[in-house]
């Protein structure tokens, strides 16, 4: 017989259910359907976690311009820095207006300094700061009503950084010079006759001073000067009573503590009739010190440029602006202790007639020395 082949076997395989599906076709059928249109359950899970979001970049903030004197979200350090940044502002706007308001003084003193004055001092071979130096203050009687003006105060200040100190030394206005074409006078009287020059060169010849810096006031300077400074105080140590004064008025000056204004300040350093020239030259050295101590008092220091103009327009003057600063700076700095204030040593005399101061030379030469630091 021919051989028959199997059947090919079917991809899938035929399962038969035994349940009571095949007793009720329909009533499965139905289940069927019912299942079908059945709402799925919703399982009770956490929902998926999503993808993180991309940054979405913030806009950039404008910055808040701060104004400069506002101290919001400022600290400690930037507060200082703001305080020390505006009093350095003030200090330097101080000294600028100060430093101009003398440039200008000093210009009008050196107008009324002569070149011949110029001529006749000497070469300080260095500057104030490091170099000492000898600075004539003369007082002259030029604005009175009269002819012939005299130097009524002559008075030599010496600086000397090295040695710490600054020194005065009175010249008496009746000491007996030569003057050439005039013989034998008074130093004071050297001022009519040569003016500024002629003292520069009497001090020098007859004294052997070199003078390199010069500073006159006339008859108002001083009152003016004190009066820069609001008046000064001073330690009087004479006992002048009724003593008689130019313009047929008699003053009185008691000893101790004493307040004087401009016009006070100016009497008490010229008048003459109760004491000597000795004395004199004395009392213009104490009114000197107390005009220096009130400019350089720390309360008068915002207002010490302008005062010390107001000064300096009082007098005439070689030195500049530059100068004047320094010199004020060595006042505060160096000392003047009471054997460093010394009035010329001499003897009155009676010639011809005419009242003189002579000179004494042994005397003379131990002060020059300790004047100049030799001793």
């Amino acid at each position: 017989r021919p051989r028959v082949s199997p059947p090919p076997k079917k991809p899938y395989r035929r399962f038969r259910a035994h349940s009571r599906a095949q007793d009720d076709p329909a009533a499965d059928l139905d289940a069927l359907r019912e299942l079908n249109t059945a709402t799925p359950k919703q399982r009770d899970r956490s929902p998926a976690r999503q993808a993180p979001q991309p940054r979405v970049p913030r806009p950039p903030r404008t910055p808040v311009r701060r104004r400069w004197w506002s101290l919001r979200g400022v600290g400690p350090g930037g507060i200082i820095a703001r305080i020390v940044g505006v009093l350095l502002i003030v200090v330097v706007g101080w000294a600028t207006l100060g430093y101009f308001a003398l440039r200008g003084a000093a210009s009008d003193a050196n107008s009324r300094i002569s070149s011949t004055a110029r001529r006749a001092l000497a070469d300080p071979k260095g500057g104030l700061l490091g170099t000492a130096q000898n600075i004539l203050v003369l007082g002259s009687d030029a604005d009175r009503d009269r002819t012939g003006a005299r130097a009524d105060t002559i008075l030599v200040m010496r600086t000397d950084p090295d040695a710490g100190t600054i020194r005065y030394l009175s010249i008496p206005r009746d000491l007996r010079v030569e003057y050439p074409g005039q013989g034998h006078v008074k130093i004071g009287e050297t001022f009519a006759y040569g003016g500024n020059r002629g003292v520069i060169r009497a001090i020098n010849q007859e004294i052997g001073l070199p003078i390199h810096h010069i500073m006159v006031l006339d008859f108002k300077g001083v009152s003016k000067m004190v009066e820069a400074v609001g008046g000064v105080e001073i330690q009087n140590p004479f006992n002048l009573r009724d003593c008689a004064y130019p313009g047929g008025k008699n003053v009185s000056f008691a000893r101790g503590k004493l307040a004087l204004d401009g016009d006070q300040a100016l009497v008490y350093s010229r008048v003459r009739s109760c004491d000597g020239d000795l004395e004199r030259a004395r009392r213009q050295q104490i009114v000197l010190a107390a005009i220096q101590s009130k400019v350089l008092s720390w309360s008068r220091i915002p207002t010490a440029p302008w005062r010390g103009a107001r000064m300096i327009r009082a007098m005439s003057t070689d030195m500049s602006a530059t100068d004047l600063a320094k010199l004020g700076w060595l006042q505060s700095k160096l000392t003047t202790g009471p054997k460093d204030r010394d009035v010329l040593a001499g003897d009155p005399a009676n010639i011809g007639g005419i009242f003189y101061f002579l000179l004494d030379p042994d005397r003379a030469e131990q002060q020059l020395r300790r004047f100049e630091g030799r001793g």
